[in-house]
């Protein structure tokens, strides 16, 4: 019994230490006026905070590549940092993204089998990358 209820202290204590900084400053100092004061002056890291914005890596496709009937590798941008969710591709420097690849295997459309206007026109691109700027590598042309 003494282990369960030192148990729900402890983990009742952590949740107490989960809140932003601005949710603490708002909730224990007690006045607007001293909270657009720090805001203003920047008192609490503000920089790394999003109020709930929702963030996103951003992805550019940039090459996909039949290795054979089974196999297709798929190159692509990532953003190092996660930007809010209407950033633009070209608003970011060529540093901000790192180089990746990733490999499909028995994709009913990504596969050698198919030819390039297929996969163009039934293809959902999930990144961020209008699809006649793709550069397909090993497809059938026609």
């Amino acid at each position: 019994m003494k282990t369960a209820i030192l148990s729900l202290l402890f983990f009742t204590g952590i949740m107490c230490q989960a809140q932003t900084k601005v949710i603490s400053y708002k909730s224990h100092s007690g006045s607007k006026s001293s909270f657009a004061k720090a805001y203003r002056n920047n008192l609490f890291d503000l920089k790394h905070s999003n109020f709930g914005i929702v963030t996103v890596r951003i992805r550019r496709l940039d090459t996909i590549i039949a290795v054979n009937n089974s196999i297709t590798l798929v190159k692509y941008r990532e953003s190092i940092a996660e930007y809010n969710l209407h950033t633009k591709f070209e608003d970011l420097e060529k540093s901000d993204f790192i180089h990746k690849t990733d490999t499909i295997s028995n994709n009913q459309i990504l596969n050698k089998k198919n030819t390039v206007k297929f996969i163009k026109k039934s293809s959902p691109v999930l990144f961020d990358t209008p699809i006649d700027e793709v550069v397909f590598i090993g497809f059938k042309n026609n």
